[in-house]
């Protein structure tokens, strides 16, 4: 704490001293000519550009010094000159910190190491940062405060970043394919007097004018129903829900879902609307209908883990070479851009060095609990990065498989025909979490939530469904499932 005082003291200190001179260190408005990639993307030597951007990296080398700049789109390198600014200009620009706003003005060269920049003839603060930016500029790790503070979050991962640019790209595409079909889009309340359309608990917000309790939205489903017994055919909305339940990585709150309906067809209908749409959007945001997990983050963070062990065990100089050759080498790697297709081949060969230098661990560490434990769940992660998950393939036609089905291969042939007891037994035999309160039907319903659901990585239409778990789709003509829903899975471990 002390320490980031001491530097927010030291940027108000610059602050004040920029003032002094009569310089406004938060200007309104700085126009770029084009984004930090578009120039990239169209070098021309000598070409006059302007960009704008926040200070990612800042090196000084006395008479000159270079900086990154970050936009929205990537980042470029500015080159900053005494002999070309002059020197009241440059020291000016000697004024800036990390995480500070800038617009400059320059011309497009490549450095003698082939790294295309701009050559400052003049520049704009826009905005003095005074809090200094996470310790790891390249990359928060500490996951609560990048939870809390989505913001530094952003600033610090670019990975994070394209993730909600690729969440508006699928936003804006799922609108296209609606339109394109003909679909009405339609925003229903999401102030109910009655929270219907699912069986969740739902937040109570009180209607000061009327003096009655309102519900916030549990679902989409009911009004969506009256909109198609008005006239509306088919209709889409994108909207938000409420569900005052449990809160976890994977269950918020709020949220936001899709819902979509077609009168004058069936669930062979919207399979085929479910399947093109995703390909679509797909093939539209991702260019591929082939979609790999990225490990890049897993193995990021391994390699701080092994920098920081290593340097716990032996100091920043360790004693035996093979130990700092190590040890230098995963710095390195740490600090380079890792594609997504060296991530196995890197662990293999981590794991290969590992093997080499453990047993040149001091018996200290060697014996120590702690650090074997940590060396074994490094050793498991890499084994998890040496042979990473099969690919979700969403090329058309995706399987379809029946619940009742899918129950019988997990968990047994005759699992409909045991008593509920003898079901519910079985289950825990399976490893599936059940509760006390738990009904017969969902016990069925934990096994396939907890030991079916996760096998199915590709994506699979799941037909008919209990009747308990969707009660207002149409029932089969046996009157014991739904023909009416169709529960489309794609599930990729975490």
């Amino acid at each position: 704490m002390e320490d980031t005082n001491s530097l927010i003291e030291q940027r108000k200190a610059k602050l004040a001293a920029l003032r002094a001179r009569g310089i406004d260190p938060f200007q309104n408005k700085f126009t770029p000519t084009e984004t930090c990639a578009e120039a990239r993307d169209n070098y021309v030597e000598g070409r006059e550009v302007s960009v704008a951007g926040r200070i990612t990296a800042h090196r000084d080398m006395g008479k000159s010094m270079f900086i990154d700049v970050r936009d929205q789109s990537g980042r470029i390198q500015v080159y900053a000159q005494k002999n070309t600014l002059g020197d009241e200009l440059f020291s000016i620009f000697q004024h800036l910190d990390l995480a500070d706003f800038i617009g400059v003005k320059g011309t497009l060269f490549t450095t003698k190491t082939g790294e295309i920049s701009v050559k400052i003839t003049s520049f704009t603060i826009l905005a003095k940062a005074l809090r200094p930016p996470p310790a790891k500029w390249h990359g928060l790790e500490d996951t609560e405060i990048r939870y809390r503070q989505r913001y530094l979050d952003l600033i610090a991962n670019p990975d994070v970043k394209e993730i909600f640019l690729k969440r508006s790209a699928i936003i804006h595409e799922i609108r296209n394919f609606f339109h394109e079909r003909k679909y009405i889009e339609v925003e229903t309340p999401v102030m109910q007097p009655i929270p219907g359309g699912a069986a969740a608990q739902p937040f109570v917000t009180k209607h000061n004018a009327l003096g009655c309790e309102f519900y916030l939205r549990i679902a989409l489903e009911l009004y969506h129903k009256r909109l198609l017994v008005g006239g509306i055919d088919k209709l889409f909305e994108i909207g938000k829900n409420f569900r005052n339940e449990g809160l976890s990585r994977r269950h918020n709150p709020e949220f936001t879902m899709l819902e979509a309906y077609c009168a004058f067809g069936d669930y062979a209908t919207m399979m085929e609307t479910v399947e093109s749409l995703i390909t679509t959007v797909a093939q539209k945001v991702l260019g591929t209908l082939v979609i790999r997990k990225s490990m890049v983050d897993k193995l990021e963070s391994l390699l701080s883990r092994l920098v920081m062990d290593l340097t716990l065990f032996h100091g920043d100089t360790p004693k035996d070479i093979k130990v700092s050759e190590a040890l230098n080498h995963w710095e390195k790697l740490r600090r380079k851009t890792i594609e997504p297709s060296e991530v196995s081949e890197i662990a293999k060969a981590i794991t290969t060095q590992l093997d080499e230098i453990e047993p040149l661990f001091p018996n200290r560490i060697r014996n120590d609990k702690n650090a074997k434990k940590s060396l074994s769940a490094c050793r498991h992660e890499l084994r998890v990065l040496s042979n990473p998950p099969d690919p979700i393939d969403l090329t058309p036609n995706w399987k379809r498989a029946k619940y009742k089905d899918l129950i019988r291969e997990k968990a047994g042939a005759d699992w409909f025909d045991i008593s509920p007891a003898e079901r519910r037994q079985r289950a825990h035999d399976l490893g599936a979490e059940i509760g006390k309160e738990y009904e017969d039907f969902e016990v069925t319903g934990a096994v396939f939530e907890k030991l079916i659901e996760p096998t199915l990585i590709q994506p699979t239409f799941v037909t008919h469904l209990p009747k308990e778990l969707v009660p207002l789709a149409k029932l089969s003509p046996a009157g014991k499932t739904v023909e009416g829903f169709v529960q489309a899975v794609l599930y990729f471990p975490a």
